[in-house]
């Protein structure tokens, strides 16, 4: 019996407490029965009792059958011989111990007397006496078909074992014909292994015959309980059916684990593989498992469908990287599959670091969020169906508290710390129900599952991060306006048509620097210059980048002018606020100071050394925040200024892998899952604060920005109430 179940208790007037046990084997000896009286009694054998060893002998009328009790041995208390000739050498034995339940000896004495009255009982024709009867497998397989786990065969013994782990039968090949207490040839032992000496054991020498055998196994797996009085029973018996003995009678104990246990402790399980699917499978093999797969967005369309194998290979890479993401992240809601309400964490596949992100496109890609969570269904039921090895699935929770015994006051809290013919079973049914839930898996990624879109529109774009396409896309506008490009060992150079203006791409471990300097062919002095860090958000820099190669297309004597004022205008229709700092210009975003551009303007300060360029810095600007700088010389040109001013305040989402979008940023943006279709502005708070109207009063929800407002002259700066601080800047 299962130790989170126990059976019932009847009651009845008399003061023994009758218990109805099952499995058969941990019901023990009984008193009420008794081999030897029915051998007596109902077939005529003959009896012999001797007072000085304390042993009882009956033998069948021919004297080629006997049955002994009381043996010296404590291990075959019960004996049975058979001989071919009467009194003489035994042909085959099998013993019992003293605790064996008697029905089981019982069994293997009426099986003696089955063919009456048709056998010759004074002769050797009895089928039990028939040499090369005995089939060791054939038993240990009728274990097996009953529910028993086939253990194998090491060094040449054969092993099966009981569902609950409290019985065995071993099978030893070759063993002599005779030996019956030191190496018999069939064994059943009851009571858990290492627990050394057994409950009671069943003894069989290699002659026995298959009709002794069969009917002990018969009566071994025979699913009816057998009746015993709870209070004589063993308190180890007692302890495995769920009882303990006291003053009061029997008493009900605690399960060691419920059954909500058990569903935690597979929940427990599931998320540990799944939040482990990075390490547990490789690209190749994703692809490898993905390659036949079609792609549900082809599938509803006119044309065939497209599989995952056909797709180029750095789409399947960036695929195949996105899936695992997912199915990672499944882990924080996994348990939803087995019925438990629990809420979901967070993201746990935030700012993840595995490998390199190709560079496609989104334009270019070929798949959706919704073929991702396709896939990444498929793959998390492959990762299911593939760990077989049960120590791998309970690593995770071995050491781990019961959840339903947490707060007791006991030593037995942890699954460990019970002993195995407790936690196997248990072990076994996770396993089984952990197996169960590959049949339900991709319902992780079904609607209504707090599954996160991978491909993402973002917006503000200077929250969003660099993106995965920083290494080509800022380059796109320049190679449209012809420029030249020369490889080099860390990236490469991009050179104007006019030859004055260089920009250089360095490929770092982190991302792509951009650098741009103009230079004075006559005097060979450098007019000004603009830097990008890794992190600057590549729509920032590729905006900068296509007013640079606009203008000197058509206008390029602007280069040479610097802005000596305006080219902010952007930055005050969106809202931004013009700090009034003495000695310096500073724009901060209106969503919580999350980007701002600043230049220092003080006479004092520059002649102490400060940095005149303008500093345009984005993301958490606290100390260690992560942020992004680009700087401009203080001589830039308008048009450039203008561009970043307009990249900062553009209410156009931008495209992203969700995964490298910070965390710190989260809060802050206006996230959708993006499709294939361009993404339209969103209008949350976000948004509504760059469309701040001009009287200086944020819209409210009483009512929109008026939409003449929206087309007079470009208002004067919104200030706010100075404030003693220095703008955050960078020396270069």
């Amino acid at each position: 019996m299962s130790p989170k179940g126990t059976p019932p208790i009847t009651t009845d007037s008399s003061p023994s407490t009758p218990l109805d046990v099952a499995p058969r084997y941990l019901a023990g000896a009984s008193s009420r029965t008794s081999p030897i009286a029915r051998a007596v009694l109902a077939y005529d054998w003959r009896q012999d009792y001797n007072s000085e060893l304390g042993q009882t002998f009956v033998s069948s009328p021919d004297h080629r059958f006997r049955i002994g009790m009381g043996q010296l041995d404590p291990g075959a208390w019960w004996r049975i011989t058979a001989a071919r000739e009467p009194l003489g050498p035994p042909q085959w034995m099998a013993g019992f111990s003293k605790d064996t339940p008697e029905e089981f000896v019982t069994a293997v004495t009426e099986s003696l007397h089955v063919p009456l009255p048709q056998t010759d009982w004074t002769g050797e024709a009895h089928p039990a006496l028939k040499e090369g009867t005995f089939d060791g497998d054939a038993v240990l397989d009728a274990l097996v078909a009953a529910g028993w786990r086939n253990l194998g065969e090491p060094h040449g013994v054969r092993r099966v074992e009981s569902p609950d782990y409290l019985a065995r039968a071993e099978l030893r090949r070759g063993a002599n014909h005779l030996d019956l207490m030191g190496n018999c040839a069939l064994a059943v032992y009851v009571g858990p292994e290492e627990a050394g000496d057994p409950y009671w054991q069943a003894l069989f020498t290699a002659d026995t015959p298959a009709m002794v055998t069969d009917a002990f196994v018969g009566a071994l797996v025979d699913p009816a309980p057998l009746r015993r009085d709870g209070e004589w029973m063993d308190e180890h018996l007692l302890a495995h059916l769920g009882y303990t003995l006291t003053e009061d009678g029997l008493v009900p104990v605690a399960p060691a684990y419920t059954d909500e246990d058990l569903t935690r402790a597979t929940a427990q399980s599931l998320s540990t593989l799944l939040a482990a699917a990075d390490g547990h499978l490789t690209m190749g093999e994703v692809l490898d498992e993905l390659e036949d797969q079609p792609l549900p967005s082809t599938e509803a369309g006119p044309g065939p469908h497209t599989t995952w194998g056909q797709l180029p290979p750095e789409q399947q890479q960036l695929a195949a990287m996105l899936t695992l993401d997912l199915v990672t992240d499944s882990a924080r809601y996994s348990h939803r599959l087995l019925g438990l309400d629990d809420d979901a964490t967070g993201l746990v596949w935030e700012d993840l670091t595995r490998g390199r992100v190709p560079a496609v496109p989104f334009e270019d890609l070929r798949f959706t969020n919704e073929d991702l969570y396709a896939a990444a269904g498929t793959i998390a039921a492959h990762m299911i169906a593939t760990t077989d090895d049960p120590s791998g699935i309970l690593e995770g929770f071995h050491g781990e508290p019961i959840a339903s015994r947490a707060n007791e006051d006991t030593t037995q809290r942890f699954w460990d710390e019970h002993p195995d013919y407790v936690t196997q079973p248990a072990y076994d049914e996770i396993c089984r129900r952990f197996t169960a839930v590959h049949d339900v898996a991709a319902d992780l990624f079904a609607p209504g599952m707090p599954r996160p879109p991978a491909l993402v529109a973002a917006a503000p774009a200077y929250l969003a991060g660099p993106g995965h396409t920083t290494a080509s896309t800022p380059a796109v506008p320049l190679l449209a306006a012809g420029w030249n490009v020369v490889e080099i060992r860390s990236g490469a150079v991009y050179l104007s048509p006019c030859g004055r203006i260089r920009t250089t791409a360095l490929h770092t471990a982190g991302g792509t620097n951009w650098s741009t300097a103009y230079t004075d062919r006559s005097t060979g002095d450098q007019l000004w210059h603009f830097t990008a860090d890794e992190r600057t958000p590549a729509e920032i820099t590729t905006a900068v980048h296509a007013a640079l190669a606009a203008t000197q297309a058509t206008a390029p004597a602007d280069l040479r002018c610097p802005a000596l004022s305006g080219g902010l205008e952007p930055l005050a229709e969106g809202g931004w606020f013009m700090d009034t700092v003495p000695g310096h210009i500073v724009w901060t975003a209106p969503d919580g100071e999350m980007a701002s551009v600043s230049r220092t303007t003080s006479a004092s300060a520059l002649a102490e050394g400060a940095n005149p360029n303008w500093v345009i810095s984005g993301g958490d600007l606290r100390p260690g925040g992560q942020r992004w700088y680009i700087e401009m010389a203080d001589r830039v040109p308008r048009p450039l200024l203008t561009a970043v001013a307009a990249a900062l305040t553009s209410t156009e989402p931008v495209a992203r892998l969700a995964r490298q979008i910070s965390h710190e940023h989260r809060v802050y943006l206006d996230i959708v899952p993006r499709d294939r279709r361009a993404v339209a502005p969103t209008g949350n708070r976000t948004a509504a604060a760059r469309r701040r109207p001009l009287d200086g009063k944020a819209a409210t929800a009483d009512g929109p920005v008026p939409a003449e407002a929206s087309r007079t002259q470009l208002p004067a700066p919104r200030r706010r109430t100075p404030r003693r601080r220095t703008p955050r800047r960078r020396t270069p």
